[in-house]
């Protein structure tokens, strides 16, 4: 896990100062990789690297690092399958001279050309310049995972694993994007799009490719998608053998997904939030444990709000719980008021591009594991996305069943009392279905904002992997390398993804239960309290107690010092009460600007 930046030339002539900006861009991203700092000049192109030691931690991993005298890469993330593929390599007589999967990318590079992006098993961003042919291979992996933003002109291509090293370049001007920041007010965060809050960089896509010439990157600049998710669309009848058997498929590719994960030559942590999700992670990093006959305990992290006035948001409960059935340490931070503004202005900082909440709960879970001398986590995003965890999953999925069905499944949601609210909702939306037709209605709301309404729960949750999701993926990236931390996400394994999306949904919403087939897998490993869980909050923060409460003087001071939301669409008065007026997801929106703007905008060419 590292941070990478570089700047290319895009007309063939010699960069002048080159190794020396690019010094200053790495510098910005020292956070990502404080283990080690490196620069390449090649002339026309300058690639650099700050490195995070997590396998092979000698110097033979130093970056950018060349291959053969013919590649070379600046290379973030971690391809987990390496040790597989470095196998394969070597029996077609490729040789390596460290144990890193850096070399292995170049190799297989080498060997299938642009789609050994497809071989590959992990997360990644990656800029490879062949000096023989003269091309640049660029490369993110399926879920945009790792990050990597550019911009253009028509002399320079600059790239960064984070905006700031791209700002940090002295032809760049931090700009704020006011068509997009209106969107975001209006919409919320937009991680998964190219363009970003700043004026002219963007975001190279996830799923994507690119291989060409300087002068393809100046004028052919077009990356090729290398991946898709197929989503299965049959309304196949829920089977009570299929389930146990789709139960452990699931639970099987999940356990080899965390063991790849776990390859690393450093202290390998969990981040635990009370749910089914993290906590299967911790299960079966405890069953990979000893099977290795590592004896050690496992370490767990996790943000609990036990304090009066935000016990609401707690977990902790559920987390002592699962720490003493598993024997796992449980180390647990709670985020003070007096801290908050201090550590919402580093999260603005780090996340560069304004989130949707104040992240609190992920940014000092990471802050408490950066004390523990851990440098990897495992993690649980993206189970919601693929088993339809989230409330709103369950309106499409009851629309498209039968009238049959549709009652049983109310029945069973009924029992479970957070769900009423979106159960009456779906009820109205049910008989207006049966009164005005699949057409009309589709037509109608699949127009109105937020509604992401579908007759097919795997559509849906296919729509959601790719906008959402994307978003939170950046998010864990940013908030854990802030902290100099690497997060690995076995749920995003390419392998179980492509499985989860092949299974009918009536297998992960049904009876009342929402990621059916995830609780059927864990039933009899778990607590039953945690299994059968039925008011799961998923990382919350008290954002409504602490800006209408403690730190209101700051949100209002900050707010109506603001140069730039008086030029954007907020649609609210500047002189009416923040306190009682506006919801708090939009005050947090107007503050997440605001302090973008105090760090990035202010008196910087704006």
């Amino acid at each position: 896990m590292c941070g990478i930046c570089g700047v290319i030339s895009l007309n063939k002539k010699v960069l002048n100062n080159a190794t020396q900006v690019v010094k200053t861009m790495n510098k910005t991203i020292l956070h990502r990789g404080p283990d080690g700092i490196g620069v390449h000049n090649g002339g026309n192109y300058c690639f650099g690297h700050t490195r995070l030691s997590i396998v092979d931690l000698s110097e033979a991993g130093h970056q950018p690092m060349t291959y053969n005298n013919r590649y070379t890469i600046t290379y973030n993330g971690e391809v987990y399958n390496y040790i597989e593929l470095r196998r394969k390599l070597e029996a077609e007589g490729y040789s390596f001279r460290s144990n890193t999967d850096t070399e292995v990318i170049m190799a297989s590079y080498d060997y299938w050309g642009i789609d050994c992006v497809k071989k590959f098993n992990g997360m990644w961003a990656f800029v490879i310049y062949d000096r023989q042919k003269g091309k640049f291979f660029i490369s993110k992996d399926r879920f945009g995972i790792k990050p990597l933003y550019y911009i253009k002109n028509e002399n320079l291509f600059i790239f960064g694993s984070e905006i700031k090293a791209i700002l940090a370049h002295p032809e760049i001007n931090s700009e704020p994007n006011i068509e997009h920041l209106n969107s975001y007010i209006e919409d919320g965060p937009n991680e998964y799009g190219e363009i970003t809050s700043f004026k002219r960089i963007l975001r190279f896509p996830f799923a994507h490719s690119f291989e060409g010439t300087a002068e393809d990157l100046s004028s052919n600049f077009l990356p090729k998608r290398y991946w898709f998710i197929k989503p299965n669309l049959s309304k196949e009848k829920f089977s009570k053998s299929k389930a146990r058997e789709y139960a452990k498929e699931y639970y099987d590719l999940l356990s080899d997904a965390v063991r790849l994960r776990l390859r690393a030559d450093v202290k390998v942590g969990s981040a635990l939030s009370g749910g089914l999700d993290s906590s299967s992670i911790v299960y079966l990093v405890n069953q990979q444990l000893h099977v290795n006959g590592q004896t050690e305990l496992q370490n767990t992290f996790s943000t609990v709000y036990k304090s009066e006035g935000v016990t609401h948001c707690d977990e902790s409960s559920y987390i002592d719980l699962l720490a003493s059935k598993l024997n796992v340490k449980s180390w647990q931070i709670e985020p003070k008021i007096n801290d908050i503004e201090g550590e919402h202005k580093k999260m603005i900082l780090a996340l560069e591009n304004p989130p949707e909440s104040s992240c609190m709960s992920a940014w000092h879970t990471f802050l408490e594991v950066s004390r523990r001398d851990v440098r990897v986590t495992l993690d649980g995003q993206g189970a919601d996305e693929q088993l339809a965890g989230y409330v709103h999953y369950i309106r499409g999925h009851l629309l498209s069943l039968s009238l049959w069905d549709f009652t049983k499944e109310m029945v069973g949601f009924f029992k479970q009392p957070s769900f009423r609210g979106e159960l009456l909702r779906s009820a109205i939306l049910r008989l207006l279905l049966l009164i005005i037709g699949e057409k009309l209605f589709l037509n109608t709301f699949t127009k109105m904002r937020g509604w992401r309404l579908s007759l097919d729960l795997n559509e849906t949750l296919n729509k959601s992997f790719e906008t959402s999701l994307v978003t939170l993926l950046h998010y864990a990236d940013h908030t854990s390398m802030a902290h100099s931390v690497e997060s690995r996400m076995p749920f995003m394994d390419f392998r179980l993804v492509e499985f989860l999306s092949s299974v009918p949904s009536c297998y992960k919403i049904h009876n009342g239960w929402t990621k059916y087939i995830a609780r059927l897998a864990f039933d009899g490993k778990l607590p039953n309290e945690v299994v059968w869980r039925k008011d799961k909050m998923g990382w919350p923060t008290p954002d409504d107690i602490w800006f209408r409460g403690g730190l209101n003087a700051w949100l209002n001071e900050t707010l109506l010092s603001s140069k730039i939301l008086k030029i954007l669409k907020c649609k609210i008065s500047f002189k009416s009460n923040f306190r009682s007026n506006t919801p708090v997801l939009k005050l947090v929106r107007l503050l997440n600007i605001a302090v973008c703007e105090k760090i990035f905008w202010l008196n910087k060419n704006s």
